[in-house]
């Protein structure tokens, strides 16, 4: 657990601090964090937004939620100075909870295209880094600082554990000195949330080269690249843990899967009907009324015509006659106008196979629309 410096004027973590042998305290340090709450609710403090919130930003403007589950513990460094541990994970100052701040993910999704090759310097400048992430820090013209189309949300979990290292001699072969790290464990879960807001002149060629490049940086970087500390090593590595959300301020309902048309069975009507509520006029008089039988049965013959007559003179007496005879509906008032269709459109995914196929075709969609 994380302290100020004015926690540990007393009690075990004073001496858990100046003690050359701090392996004594490990117990107490995670008997009173697992003792701790853990069970808080971020998303009911908004620390992100919904995909319905795309309504209120500029045309184009997409967004991605993500929910993973680390297959690969997470380490990163936490930027307190007093702590138990050499290596602290970072926490959320507020709720003391292990944390990926957005700056965080904006490294790792930029160390994941420079990886794919996407570069801004010397000869392999690629313009649509500079648009989603801004300028380089060595930019000192003022006149050419622009800021970065993505905008990223923190991640929170809920578990901590402990990561041995172990350097082992090189002549023996046997562990010297074991250091622990924390670190958020397998299988914690989390969210990652990405918004993309563009701004200025918009092109839709830039968009569409945009939306394919973060779909499948988003997508590496998670599955193959991991995110934090040690990734070269393996570690923040995750996998889907649920649907893929996607949002774009774009009313384009051709992007959206095709629901299957639920076709209800229409009530098979007696022969006497030829709608609901409604017999056959060749029972009926000119003026409504019921054929008596006789009328009915000029010119044809047979048992059947009789039954069926039978039949539909049972009907007319149970409620064909107060159906004819009820007085016509009065006119309905004019509805109101319905509220505008959402200017978004939201899809969802269940794999990255399928995430990488729908924005490919969103893109070509977008390119061949020309929208702007």
């Amino acid at each position: 657990m994380q302290y100020d410096f004015t926690a540990t004027c007393r009690g075990w973590l004073e001496k858990a601090f100046f003690a050359k042998d701090k392996k004594q305290y490990w117990h107490e340090w995670r008997s009173r964090y697992e003792a701790s709450d853990r069970d808080l609710k971020f998303e009911d403090f908004g620390f992100t937004p919904n995909i319905d919130d795309l309504d209120r930003l500029p045309h184009l403007s997409f967004m991605l939620r993500i929910p993973f589950k680390l297959r690969k513990p997470y380490l990163s460094k936490d930027d307190r100075t007093f702590h138990l541990l050499d290596n602290p994970v970072r926490k959320d100052k507020v709720f003391q909870t292990p944390i990926v701040a957005s700056t965080s993910w904006k490294g790792a999704l930029r160390a994941t295209l420079w990886q794919l090759k996407h570069q801004e310097k010397e000869r392999f400048t690629d313009k649509a880094i500079e648009r989603l992430f801004g300028n380089e820090r060595e930019e000192e013209d003022h006149k050419k600082l622009k800021s970065g189309r993505l905008y990223f949300y923190p991640t929170f979990f809920n578990k901590v554990e402990l990561e041995v290292i172990n350097p082992h001699d090189r002549k023996t072969g046997t562990g010297k000195n074991p250091i622990l790290i924390e670190s958020v464990p397998i299988g914690a879960t989390g969210e990652f949330v990405l918004l993309y807001v563009p701004f200025g002149s918009v092109k839709p060629d830039e968009v569409a080269q945009d939306l394919k490049l973060v779909a499948g940086g988003v997508s590496d970087m998670l599955t193959v690249y991991g995110f934090g500390a040690k990734t070269s090593s393996g570690f923040g590595v995750a996998e889907l843990n649920g649907a893929i959300q996607f949002g774009i301020r774009a009313d384009w309902t051709e992007l959206k899967q095709p629901e299957p048309e639920l076709k209800t069975p229409e009530p098979e009507l007696p022969r006497y009907l030829i709608a609901p509520g409604q017999i056959d006029p060749d029972f009926l008089n000119t003026d409504g009324s019921l054929k008596p039988e006789a009328d009915y049965l000029q010119g044809k013959s047979g048992k059947k015509a009789k039954q069926l007559y039978q039949k539909a003179k049972d009907w007319w007496e149970r409620e064909g006659r107060q159906l004819a005879e009820a007085p016509a509906p009065e006119s309905l008032p004019e509805l109101e106008p319905p509220p505008p269709k959402t200017s978004f459109t939201e899809v969802s995914f269940v794999n990255w196979n399928e995430l990488s196929d729908r924005t490919q075709r969103m893109a070509e969609q977008l390119q061949n629309r020309g929208e702007v």
